[in-house]
């Protein structure tokens, strides 16, 4: 369990028995990201409740802040530190600088506007056991992109990260997250495919203009393909 709750440390801000850090230890989690995921989920879905005796717009606020509250936002600063580096029209070097200041710059406080908008206009209409499984998806995201593109961060967070993203993780990885999805209906299996096909071709996207993947990128291919996974989940199939 040490490993587990390891990584439920690192991603979200759900108090766990403390763990010492170890790379053994670190490594030994990475399998069960899709479980951290899915921890922060049922959290959500439990408030997700809420709806029997409040509107669904204030259901939406709650739930948006309490994403935020157990993850304390760390996907969404990647999100918004990529989109002022992407979309800055700068040379790759600069973009690489850009998204390693710590301050915000505006197109990366719209990207944030937007994905908050997306959020709550989601969790509006979409489906309850949506709700469970989107963090579980966006956990996803890390292994599948380190196999597809390369780290390119000298010493960056993620580069432990990167080293250890085995194909034998990502199959597992995969697996159980598809498996999940498929227990509760065609229509999550569905929007977890779309999901991942999206988030390789981003990740490619990306690596044509960076060379690679950094610990912001990370974040961004994690929200976006949650919420397209909402978003898909919307439909009925």
């Amino acid at each position: 369990m040490k490993p587990f709750f390891l990584m439920l440390g690192f991603f979200t801000r759900i108090p766990v028995p403390f763990v010492e850090y170890t790379e053994e230890r670190y490594v030994k989690g990475m399998p069960l990201m899709p479980f951290v995921g899915l921890v922060s989920g049922a959290l959500l879905f439990a408030l997700s409740f809420a709806y029997k005796v409040l509107p669904m717009p204030v259901v939406a606020l709650l739930l948006y802040v309490g994403y935020l509250l157990i993850t304390g936002g760390i996907h969404l600063d990647g999100l918004g530190d990529s989109c002022d580096g992407l979309f800055s029209g700068r040379d790759r070097e600069k973009m690489l600088e850009i998204m390693k200041d710590s301050r915000s710059g505006s197109v990366g406080v719209l990207g944030l506007i937007a994905a908050s908008a997306a959020y709550l206009i989601f969790f509006t209409y979409t489906k309850q056991y949506a709700v469970l499984l989107f963090p579980m998806v966006g956990k996803c995201v890390p292994i599948v992109t380190c196999k597809v593109s390369e780290y390119i961060r000298p010493r960056g967070m993620a580069e432990l990260f990167a080293r250890n993203a085995s194909t034998g993780i990502l199959v597992f990885t995969l697996a159980a997250a598809a498996a999940i999805c498929a227990l509760l209906g065609p229509i999550y299996i569905v929007a977890f495919a779309v999901s991942m096909a999206l988030c390789v071709v981003l990740a490619l996207r990306i690596k044509k203009i960076l060379g690679g993947y950094t610990g912001d990128i990370l974040g961004l291919l994690c929200e976006v393909s949650q919420l397209t996974f909402l978003l898909v989940c919307i439909f009925n199939i």
